[in-house]
């Protein structure tokens, strides 16, 4: 394992400014009902971005070297303590299965057109790229930027209040965490863009800048990387890698490409659990036809077969992510996606695949 040094306090100081002292997602409550407030128009099932497996309406961000867009080799090695961590993954009590976060917890998707929405003023007090307008210098954390964030726009349920505004045409995330508009404008706890024509990985927040690194998940990654869309169900296909958070994630440490780490907390702690950036595998020798799953559930277990998952976040149960826009849920109502399709998926059939270069940031 590759670590190094603590980052310089100020900097920790604004970790614990963008995403708390007790970690970055508060745990979904499985009987929640209701849905977002968003009013957000589904893009329906044309591409203006990328193309996926699925066939040419099937779009998903960042360009086919991206790792979340890299099928996993048959030859793929697997992590020394694979199984020691895969135990602890799967057994935390009363989070043996998977939750997928819709109704709060997850990510509302705007899709604009950049040309034509309206620019508004975002400040954040973390201004990652695309939000570093009033920033004297690296040493200050604040910063604002223009989104094309629409009227009407809701941040999530729950107290991470995500928002994602993608531009699949511009190729181009306008991501938030901690979103509010109030009676003078918007504002958030992290902002930052991502081009989705990339690789879809941030430097690693000990480069400089190191505000480079942050982005409004707890390691570092866009919204839209992982989450489950009506565009691919629609197209019955997830040609990519999806997004995986849980409680005993490790903090401190990140590995590509995650490029910062979860906070410690009583939950996450520095001494057990995967870390941000950890790529787990659904074992591919899985009969997934077998374990009773609804076509969406299937269609997710496939995806964690070809490409896995990354560990992106804390949550308080073993979340995946899918759209929680009005739209988008309304679509999922229609008996497509439920929180418990994936619970049929047995967590202890995973695999940690080998885990390379590995930073500390001392949070």
């Amino acid at each position: 394992m590759h670590t190094r040094t603590a980052v310089a306090p100020w900097v920790l100081c604004v970790v614990a400014l963008a995403y708390g002292c007790d970690g970055s997602s508060e745990a979904p409550n499985p009987g929640a009902s209701g849905g977002s407030s968003g009013t957000a128009a589904y893009g329906g099932a044309s591409s203006q971005g990328g193309t996926a497996g699925g066939g040419p309406s099937c779009w998903r961000p960042f360009n086919d070297q991206s790792p979340w867009n890299t099928p996993i080799a048959g030859t793929a090695a697997v992590a020394s303590d694979s199984a020691t961590l895969i135990a602890d993954f799967s057994s935390i009590a009363g989070q043996t299965a998977f939750w997928i976060n819709i109704q709060d917890y997850s990510i509302p998707v705007y899709w604009v057109d950049s040309a034509v929405t309206p620019m508004v003023t975002v400040s954040a007090s973390l201004g990652g790229t695309g939000f570093r307008t009033g920033a004297a210098d690296d040493s200050i954390a604040a910063g604002s930027g223009l989104a094309p964030i629409p009227s009407g726009a809701t941040p999530a349920a729950g107290s991470d209040r995500h928002l994602a505004v993608v531009d699949r045409g511009a190729h181009r995330e306008w991501g938030f965490w901690d979103a509010n508009q109030t009676s003078t404008g918007w504002t958030a706890g992290e902002a930052s863009t991502m081009d989705l024509a990339g690789d879809g990985v941030r430097p690693p927040e000990r480069n400089s800048p190191w505000w480079a690194g942050h982005g409004p998940r707890a390691c570092g990654f866009s919204l839209i990387a992982g989450l489950i869309t009506a565009d691919e169900l629609r197209c019955a296909a997830i040609e990519h890698a999806l997004v995986v958070a849980y409680p005993h994630i490790r903090s401190r440490y990140y590995t590509p490409p995650a490029s910062t780490a979860q906070g410690t907390t009583s939950d996450a702690l520095p001494t057990r659990g995967i870390p941000c950036g950890g790529h787990i595998q659904l074992d591919p020798s899985l009969d997934v036809t077998t374990l009773g799953l609804t076509p969406t559930g299937l269609l997710i277990a496939r995806a964690l077969q070809k490409y896995g998952a990354f560990i992106g976040d804390y949550s308080g149960a073993v979340s995946l992510y899918a759209d929680a826009s009005a739209d988008a849920q309304a679509y999922w109502g229609g008996g497509v996606l439920g929180n418990g399709d994936a619970q049929g998926i047995p967590l202890g059939r995973f695999r940690l695949l080998e885990v390379g270069t590995t930073y500390d940031n001392g949070n």
